[in-house]
């Protein structure tokens, strides 16, 4: 037993078990063609695609036992090897990247690892390591008014969104998508730092996204979907570790008119508490309904009650809690749908969500449109050929957190950003949930080609980035700061190598909010995924 074992670690080895969790944004873009096929009516109809990462057992039935060592107890399999290339010839551009930083640049990301199973304990290790030149880029002008200058460094202290991304290169080593974890059946209970995704979004998700690296976190999950009298369950609970960047932008940035205006950010580490659950009803077939919620607090801020560890089974709203204000958290919420017609081979979704607690439920009645944010989306398969083995799929997808018209009599700030979380909602200097930032709205028209082994697609997107900011601190009506993008992207699998390639272009009108000042970005992204 001992010799097999030392064996298989040795040579890592296939293996027959199939629980090893799928990384989000994997290259091999298992995890849409899983969801496509739901379209289609081939994939397990239960499954929402609204809570990942998804273990590749549910959705990929395909995985073969050649090469394998096989034990009574143990078994260990290598993890595909990955290599990110990515190159951007302006500025930063791009978000759900992970462990990938906004930088300028030459940038590349190294992933492998293994997965083991004893019984009811599994281990994937799958560290990331990156890589980023990191060159100076064009940042907010010291050239603009004092009053809008204040205005951005308001963002500054109240985000840990750094830019540039320190004043030199960057080398980090993360833990990746690894985890520990034990299953119950239908359930697992373990410790990870995989990046997580929570809602129907394809682009941008309100709450839980792949746009910042994966945090530490003990996580409460199902394994799959919990079935019963009233229809199937999928849920997660998490308590995590955020941490901040260490880094600040410019001290010129700062100083306005020969004065400090920084504010020393806290050294100490974030507790979040997340609950996702979704509903899906026995009585309406391809019907997801579901709530994201989480709860940040510094941890020198926390206290020891069960509450405190679990704050995301408090109320709503502020009148049922106890002197909520003066303990310093910030909550998150959202609700979300998810409708598959298979039939028409069409899906529509959405999220809603909320970045502050409502006094009274008839206040979230007389003003629900304060603190909101929202998503909506679809997707369409037409299919291209009599063998059904090729398709064209449309997806749309609008994004939009700037504040509601309601600011004018209720100002609900910015998303993302917090008066007493200095950080923001982010970790290791990245927000955690949609990525293109505090105040921004994004649209995406997609149209891409599936065949079994081979994806390739068109992107177009306009992004508008943080109106808040635009409304706050610029008096003239047209310099809004909007991107046109042109994203094209392909993946085919040769073997055991699969090859995806990206060439975004985008051109940015009124950049940094300057009038007429237009700059423009290429960005080439070449990823390999080798499977042992």
């Amino acid at each position: 037993m001992k010799v097999r074992f030392l064996l298989a670690i040795t040579v890592l080895v296939g293996l027959s078990s199939k629980a090893q969790n799928i990384p989000i944004g994997s290259i091999d873009l298992i995890e849409q063609r899983g969801r496509n096929e739901q379209l289609l009516g081939n994939g397990n109809p239960q499954i929402s695609y609204t809570l990942r990462p998804l273990a590749l057992d549910l959705i990929d039935s395909t995985q073969t036992e050649s090469n394998t060592i096989n034990s009574e107890k143990v078994n260990i399999k290598a993890l595909p090897i990955t290599l990110t290339q990515q190159y951007n010839t302006f500025g930063p551009y791009g978000w759900n990247d992970g462990a990938m930083i906004p930088a300028k640049g030459y940038q590349t990301l190294l992933s492998a690892g293994f997965f083991a199973k004893y019984g009811i304990l599994s281990v994937q290790l799958k560290p990331e390591y990156v890589f980023a030149t990191n060159p100076d880029f064009e940042i907010f002008p010291l050239t603009e008014s004092n009053g809008t200058r204040k205005v951005n460094v308001f963002y500054l202290n109240h985000t840990d969104l750094p830019a540039p991304f320190g004043n030199k290169s960057y080398s980090k080593l993360y833990w990746g998508q690894s985890n520990i974890s034990v299953a119950i059946n239908k359930f697992s209970i373990g410790l990870s730092t995989e990046n997580m995704w929570w809602g129907p979004g394809t682009r941008n998700s309100l709450l839980m996204s792949n746009t910042a690296p994966g945090f530490l976190h003990f996580t409460f999950n199902t394994r799959q979907p919990i079935e019963t009298f009233i229809g199937s369950f999928e849920g997660q609970i998490i308590c995590g570790k955020l941490e901040g960047s260490g880094l600040s932008s410019p001290k010129s940035q700062f100083i306005i008119n020969g004065i400090d205006y920084e504010l020393p950010k806290s050294q100490d580490w974030r507790y979040i508490n997340g609950l996702s659950i979704n509903y899906h009803p026995k009585w309406v077939p391809g019907l997801f309904l579901g709530l994201n919620r989480t709860i940040q607090v510094y941890r020198e801020e926390m206290g020891s009650s069960f509450s405190d560890y679990m704050p995301i089974f408090d109320p709503f709203q502020k009148k049922n809690l106890n002197s909520e204000d003066s303990k310093n958290r910030d909550q998150l919420a959202s609700l979300f749908f998810r409708w598959v017609m298979k039939e028409s081979k069409f899906e529509f979704y959405g999220e809603s969500g909320w970045n502050d607690h409502s006094s009274t439920i008839w206040q979230l009645f007389d003003s629900p449109e304060h603190s909101r944010a929202y998503l909506f989306g679809f997707n369409k398969i037409f299919m291209l050929n009599k063998n059904k083995n090729k398709y064209l799929k449309v997806n749309f997808e609008t994004t939009h957190l700037e504040q509601s018209a309601d600011r004018i009599v209720r100002p609900a700030g910015a998303w993302y950003l917090h008066g007493t979380i200095q950080h923001g909602y982010t970790n290791q200097g990245e927000v955690i949930g949609a990525g293109i930032g505090p105040g921004s709205n994004l649209q995406t028209l997609d149209f891409s080609v599936w065949e079994k082994d081979k994806v390739w697609g068109i992107q177009v997107e306009r992004y508008a980035h943080n109106m808040d900011f635009y409304y706050d601190a610029i008096p003239e009506y047209d310099r809004k700061w909007v991107d046109l993008a042109i994203n094209t992207y392909a993946y085919k699998k040769y073997g055991n190598l699969g090859i995806q390639a990206k060439l975004n272009m985008a051109q940015m009108r009124n950049f940094q909010y300057q009038f007429e000042i237009n700059k423009f970005n290429l960005q080439f992204q070449l990823s390999l995924q080798y499977q042992l």
